[in-house]
C-alpha cells in the first residue's frame, strides 16, 4: 500500500486539450517561422518544404508552463519523430514534423497517459496547425490563479475587392509567394498581420503591383485594374435604329441600338446613325484605354430648315450635296445549302459571295459525297438492264454568278437587310450506279448527266439572317430544288 501511495504524485500529472487541433488559415511555415525552420527548405525537390509546424499554446501557471516546455513532446509511432522542437516563444512549443502520419499523440513522459491530439487524414506541407493544452504537473493543479495564454501572431479579418472579377491575385509575404483565391472578385480572408506585396493581373487589363498593409486599422481594400480597351455606349429611344462603327480604314460594323459597353481598342473611331427622312448623325472620337464613353445621337428631321451654322456640322455631305448620304458598303454572304431531288436525292454545300451597294458575285459548291470506284462497266439503255441488287447516285457541282439587291436604294436602316435574286452557271455531274448480281457495279447511262450547271433563285436578309431558295439544273436534264440558310456580315 505504501508503494502505491508513493506513486500517486506521478500518476496524478495530466494533459488536457482545451482548444482542438486545427489548421491556421492563410498561414505558412516559411512566412511565419523562416528563421527557425528555413534551413529545412528543399528547393531542388518538387515539394520544397515537406514539413508542417504544430504550434502548441500552453495554459496554466508559470510553473506548469515551464514544466510543460520541459516534458511535453509528440508521439507519432516508432518510425516517425519530431524534426525540431522550439520553446523560445512565450507560452508556446513549436514542433516541426513531416507532412504525413495523421495519428499524433501528446506525450508528457513517465507517469502520464498519452492524449490523442489528431487523427486527421494528413498534415499539409508548409502549413501551421494550432492547439491549446493545459498541463497539470501534480494532483490538484497549480496553486496560482494566474492563467497564461499566448495567441501568437495577430490575425485579422480582411476584405479584398478586385475588378475585374476574374483577376488573379498573387501576394508575397516574407519571401513566400501564394495565390489568394477570390469569389467573383471578392474575398473574406483571415490573414496574419503584416505587409503583403501583391501582383494582380487579368486578360485585357494592365497588371498592377503594390503593397497591402494588414492590421487592426486596415481591414478593407478595393483595387480596380485599368483596362487596355475603352468602353463605348450609344443610347437612343428608337430601338429600331442601327449605329455604324468604323475604326480608321477598317470595315464598318453595324450594331442595333441601344449599344452598351462595346469594347474598343484605343484609336480613332467614326460613328454614324441613319433614319428615314432625317439627316444622318455622325461623330468622330478618340477612344483611349480605360475610357467609358456614352453618346446620345440627335437626328434632325429633313423637313426642318437648317441654319447655315448647323448645316456645316454635317460632315458626311460632300460639297453640300445632301442627297449623297448613303456610303459605299460591302456585305459578305455565307450560306449553308442543300439540294433536293424527287428520287429522293440530296446534296449539301456552301454559297459565298459579296455585294457592293446592291450588286455582287457568288461562288457555290455542292455534293452528296457519294463515290463509287469499283465500276466494271456501263449499261447503255433500259433494254440492257439486268437484275439489280441496289443503286446509288453520285453528284457534284461548282457554280459562279451574280447577285442583286432590289432594295439597295430604299433600305437605309440596315446595311445587312436586303432582298433580291441570284443567277449563275458552272459545271456539274450526276452519275447513277447499279449493283448487278452478275457484273457488280455498273454505270447506268440513261440516268447519268454531266455538263453545264445553271442555277437561279431568290435571296433575302433581315439584319444579317439570310435565306435563299432556287433551282439548279445539270444540262437541262436533271433538276434540283436548292435551299440555303446563313448570315450576311
Amino acid at each position: 500500500m505504501c508503494f502505491w501511495l508513493g506513486l500517486m504524485p506521478l500518476v496524478a500529472q495530466s494533459v488536457t486539450i482545451t482548444k482542438d487541433f486545427a489548421q491556421v488559415p492563410m498561414a505558412s511555415v516559411l512566412a511565419m517561422y523562416k528563421n527557425e525552420f528555413g534551413s529545412y527548405e528543399k528547393p531542388d525537390m518538387t515539394d520544397t518544404f515537406p514539413y508542417a509546424v504544430i504550434r502548441m499554446h500552453l495554459e496554466g501557471s508559470g510553473q506548469s508552463v515551464r514544466e510543460a516546455k520541459e516534458r511535453l513532446t509528440l508521439y507519432m509511432g516508432q518510425q516517425m519523430g519530431v524534426e525540431r522542437r522550439v520553446t523560445t516563444y512565450s507560452n508556446q512549443i513549436l514542433f516541426l514534423v513531416r507532412s504525413r502520419h495523421p495519428m499524433i499523440y501528446i506525450d508528457c513522459g513517465d507517469g502520464c497517459e498519452r492524449v490523442l491530439l489528431s487523427n486527421m487524414q494528413q498534415l499539409k506541407s508548409n502549413c501551421v496547425y494550432d492547439c491549446t493544452v493545459r498541463y497539470e504537473p501534480e494532483e490538484g493543479g497549480p496553486t496560482s490563479d494566474t492563467v497564461y495564454v499566448e495567441r501568437g501572431p495577430a490575425f485579422h479579418a480582411f476584405k479584398l475587392h478586385v475588378t475585374p472579377a476574374n483577376a488573379q491575385v498573387i501576394v508575397v509575404a516574407n519571401g513566400v509567394k501564394q495565390e489568394w483565391m477570390l469569389d467573383n472578385g471578392k474575398g473574406d480572408l483571415n490573414i496574419m498581420e503584416g505587409q503583403y506585396h501583391y501582383t494582380i493581373s487579368a486578360p485585357d487589363y494592365f497588371t498592377q503591383e503594390g503593397t497591402l498593409t494588414v492590421d487592426a486599422a486596415h481591414t478593407d481594400t478595393t483595387i480596380n485594374l485599368i483596362s487596355k480597351f475603352g468602353l463605348l455606349s450609344v443610347t437612343h429611344e428608337d430601338s429600331t435604329l442601327m449605329v455604324d462603327v468604323q475604326r480608321g480604314a477598317s470595315t464598318i460594323r453595324t450594331y442595333p441600338l441601344p449599344l452598351k459597353d462595346l469594347r474598343c481598342n484605343p484609336g480613332r473611331y467614326i460613328l454614324s446613325v441613319r433614319k428615314s427622312r432625317h439627316f444622318p448623325w455622325t461623330d468622330t472620337l478618340e477612344i483611349k484605354a480605360g475610357d467609358k464613353i456614352v453618346l446620345t445621337p440627335v437626328l434632325e428631321p429633313k423637313k426642318k430648315e437648317k441654319t447655315p451654322a448647323l448645316a456645316t456640322t454635317i460632315a458626311d455631305i460632300p460639297n453640300g450635296n445632301k442627297g449623297n448620304d448613303k456610303p459605299r458598303t460591302t456585305n459578305t454572304l455565307l450560306l449553308a445549302e442543300v439540294g433536293l431531288a424527287k428520287n429522293p436525292e440530296w446534296g449539301v454545300g456552301l454559297m459565298f459571295g459579296q455585294m457592293y451597294n446592291g450588286v455582287g458575285w457568288y461562288l457555290k459548291g455542292r455534293s452528296n459525297f457519294t463515290f463509287q470506284s469499283d465500276v466494271t462497266g456501263e449499261i447503255g439503255s433500259y433494254n440492257e438492264l439486268p437484275d439489280c441488287k441496289s443503286g446509288k447516285s453520285s453528284e457534284w457541282l461548282l457554280d459562279a454568278g451574280l447577285v442583286f439587291d432590289f432594295l439597295a436604294k430604299k433600305d437605309k436602316k440596315s446595311n445587312r437587310s436586303h432582298f433580291g435574286m441570284y443567277v449563275g452557271a458552272g459545271y456539274g455531274a450526276r452519275t447513277r450506279y447499279l449493283e448487278t448480281f452478275d457484273y457488280g457495279w455498273q454505270k447506268y447511262l440513261p440516268n447519268s448527266y454531266s455538263g453545264m450547271s445553271v442555277d437561279a433563285g431568290l435571296i433575302g436578309s433581315i439584319h444579317g439572317f439570310t435565306l435563299s431558295a432556287g433551282v439548279n439544273t445539270i444540262g437541262f436534264k436533271y433538276m434540283e430544288i436548292e435551299l440555303g440558310i446563313g448570315w450576311t456580315f
